[in-house]
């Protein structure tokens, strides 16, 4: 007699939590599972849905959920998706299910490192200040970049954005800020934060250039100093309208322009008066000063346009034309590059929660399975990480 596969009875209320959660719909289901919409149509009428142990491992792949959720009885509770801030840029649109993959991975480390860090005897509180819409930006990021003790001199001396994005995310964690990166396209989201609970977090789109997540995270940081963190598009359009999603946006612009950008530096360099004049080279002195504050060039023209250094009609000139600059080709490859394992793990978890990790395995309140899985790597590149985590 063949053999034949066993069936499980999963409930029909889980399945439909599950597609719906994922970002996808049924039809999307039927055509991986190379099911008929004829029988997903009639799973509507049931209670319960009966699935080949392989189909249903199948299932959870497709929607990146543990096996095990599939056999509870009722949709499990989870936090709604964050506020969608990304129509001030006219980006919005559904949640790709990329994107919410890596909101739930995202939410799962905040609490792995909540309780390790309790574990430890650590505070978990995220040690920034309240802020309102009504407060000035401006005087709200140049009165936190002061706390920070980062000097603009040493800003301009990092030797790429890439230096600074570590800086800046190191100097995050120490207050208790856990700054991930996910794989979703800067198309979609540039970033987005959580204050659901503590630590609060930041998450980076590391497809996006390390100019632009350098901003985004002061933008994002904006979000959680308002109490109003969510999903963003953080190139604001032009000019911004008087939505109260718009005038959020716009707070979290102006006070990550004036952390990143002291003024006092912009408006002594030769560089910044060759742009207020439109000079026949300043696009080239444009290029300096965006190298020199690792910020992109429209930051520097969104900066002179809120310190009114500029009309309306020269920034709209000068930015139409930084939007018609063909970007850089990248050169093709027969296979894309992928980063070693442990170069991945930190650069997605970044290197607070891989050092409170593996300091939970020092001190056994981690076995190697669990450590494994939160640092997304098999144990045999834990010393790997350990070096530059602790670097």
């Amino acid at each position: 007699m063949p053999y034949k596969t066993p069936e499980l009875a999963v409930s029909s209320s889980v399945v439909k939590w599950a597609i719906s959660t994922a970002g996808y719909n049924p039809y999307d289901v039927a055509e991986r599972l190379d099911i008929s919409r004829e029988l997903i149509q009639a799973w509507e009428k049931e209670e319960h849905i009966h699935f080949r142990v392989t189909q249903l491992e199948d299932l959870a792949h497709f929607l990146k959920r543990p096996l095990a959720t599939f056999l509870l009885e009722k949709p499990p509770l989870e936090p709604a998706p964050p506020k969608d801030f990304r129509r001030a840029a006219g980006k919005s649109r559904p949640l790709s299910p990329d994107l919410r993959v890596v909101i739930r991975r995202s939410r799962r480390l905040q609490r792995v490192a909540s309780e390790l860090m309790e574990s430890m005897g650590m505070s978990i509180t995220s040690e920034i200040p309240t802020a309102e819409l009504r407060d000035e930006p401006k005087l709200v990021g140049k009165e936190l970049r002061r706390s920070f003790g980062i000097s603009t001199q040493e800003q301009i001396e990092w030797r790429s954005p890439w230096e600074a994005l570590r800086k800046w995310r190191d100097a995050l964690e120490k207050r208790n800020i856990l700054v991930f990166q996910g794989g979703f396209t800067r198309e979609e989201a540039q970033g987005f934060s959580n204050s659901d609970e503590h630590p609060f977090t930041i998450i980076l789109s590391i497809e996006d250039h390390p100019h632009a997540r350098n901003f985004t995270l002061f933008h994002e940081l904006g979000h959680l100093l308002l109490g109003d963190p969510g999903v963003c598009k953080t190139e604001l359009i032009y000019p911004v309208s008087k939505t109260r999603i718009d005038k959020t946006e716009n707070w979290c612009h102006r006070f990550a322009e004036s952390f990143l950008i002291d003024d006092e530096t912009l408006y002594s360099k030769e560089s910044t008066q060759y742009i207020i004049r439109m000079d026949p080279d300043y696009e080239a002195e444009l290029n300096k000063l965006s190298i020199q504050f690792k910020v992109s060039r429209a930051v520097i023209l969104f900066r002179l346009l809120h310190d009114e250094k500029i009309s309306d009609s020269s920034f709209q000139s000068m930015y139409l034309k930084l939007q018609q600059l063909p970007r850089p080709k990248r050169r093709e490859k027969k296979t894309k590059w992928e980063p070693p394992p442990d170069q991945r793990a930190l650069n997605e978890r970044g290197r607070f929660l891989s050092r409170l990790v593996l300091e939970s395995l020092d001190r056994n309140i981690l076995g190697y399975a669990d450590a494994a899985d939160y640092l997304g790597v098999r144990p045999k590149h834990f010393d790997k990480i350990r070096l530059v985590a602790y670097g």
